[in-house]
Parts: C-alpha cells; sequence; structure tokens
C-alpha cells in the first residue's frame, strides 16, 4: 500500500523512521564512502515495521533500512553521478543501535516521516503526481529504468526535499530521488532523474 510522505520536525534521533540526524549503524558495520572514498551523508532510516506495511519488505523486526547517498556541499558531481549510476548510494539494513554520526556536514535536523493517508497515491508510473511517496509504483520523471529484483521502497522530490531540509537544500539538485531495496542481497539502489 503506497502513501504519501508528510515531515514532522524536531524528533528525536532515535527515531526509527525519519530524515536526517544520526544513523542508528551499529559499530560493526563501516561507515559506507562513495567511489571517491568519502564518507556517505546519512538520509533516512525506514522502521521494520513501515516497510512492510508499505511496501511489503520484510526485515527483522527491530531491524531498519539506513539510506545513504553522495553529498559534498556546493558540489553538483555528486547529484550527477547519482543520476548517472544507481551503485552510487547505500541502502542497508540492520540493527538499531545508538545514534552514530561519522559525516562531516550531516542534516541536522531530524524529521520524522509520517503517512498522509487521506489521500490516495497515483499509481501510474508516468503521472504527473511527483510527492514524495513511500511504496508503490514510482512515478518517473523520464523513462523507467529496469530494477528487476529490487522493490521499490521510496520516491523524494529534491524540490520539496529543499524546502523542509534548507541547510542541504541542493542535495538532488532539483532531481527526483528513487529508492529499491533487495531483501535477500541485503542491497539497494538508489537514482536520480530529472525532467
Amino acid at each position: 500500500m503506497a502513501s504519501y510522505i508528510e515531515y514532522e520536525g524536531d524528533a528525536e534521533d532515535q527515531e526509527h523512521s525519519k530524515i536526517g540526524g544520526s544513523a542508528l549503524l551499529p559499530e560493526a558495520i563501516k561507515w559506507p564512502i562513495d567511489r571517491h572514498g568519502r564518507k556517505m551523508l546519512f538520509l533516512a532510516s525506514l522502521s521494520s515495521q513501515l516497510l512492510k506495511a508499505q511496501c511489503d519488505i520484510v526485515i527483522p523486526e527491530d531491524q531498519v533500512l539506513s539510506i545513504f547517498c553522495p553529498y559534498e556541499r556546493d558540489n553538483i558531481e555528486c547529484a550527477i553521478d547519482m543520476a548517472r549510476g544507481r551503485e552510487t548510494g547505500c541502502v542497508i539494513a540492520h540493527f538499531a543501535k545508538e545514534p552514530r554520526q561519522e559525516f562531516n556536514d550531516p542534516i541536522a535536523e531530524v524529521k520524522k516521516l509520517v503517512l498522509n493517508e487521506d489521500v490516495e497515491t497515483d499509481e501510474d508510473e508516468f503521472s504527473e503526481d511527483l510527492d514524495d511517496k513511500i511504496g508503490g509504483n514510482p512515478n518517473w520523471l523520464q523513462d523507467r529504468f529496469d530494477y528487476t529484483g529490487y522493490d521499490f521502497v521510496l520516491q523524494i522530490s529534491g524540490l520539496y526535499f529543499g524546502k523542509i531540509i534548507p541547510t542541504h537544500k541542493h542535495i538532488f539538485m532539483g532531481g527526483m530521488f528513487y529508492v529499491f531495496y533487495h531483501p535477500s542481497d541485503n542491497k539497494g539502489l538508489v537514482t536520480l532523474q530529472y525532467s
């Protein structure tokens, strides 16, 4: 079941379904790095309950799905990498531990992900409805790409993201950010598209 996403401000860093803040990544897992060897930005985490309810993705209870992406302030190269290659981010399920931060320019604001179940999502893959959502089908800005074996998790509009997280408003350079996950391999794909 797909739902549009809204964001509530001033959430706790321990929140399992959130944008920003610190990762709940165990110390035993190395902080993800990009293709240049730089540590990635922790973007979001999603609880196992949310993934099951919205995406029909099952990960063990008490785990979260963490999403990392390349980012360097005032450097469009990171967004270009995400648009050109789908192996640029890191999507991984793990047990939630104490908040941890190793990125030098984190999203300090922590926003809780809240579902807007009052509005039915548009599931036409080429709809012009480009709101942030979790589950269902992605709404493509360009041609559909083959993500066989991966489940669609969420999409985030770069334009809207810049309004809710102004400190990192250029992270997606106005594009649409898509996240996919392969449960049996515990890995994901991220990509950006532009209109």
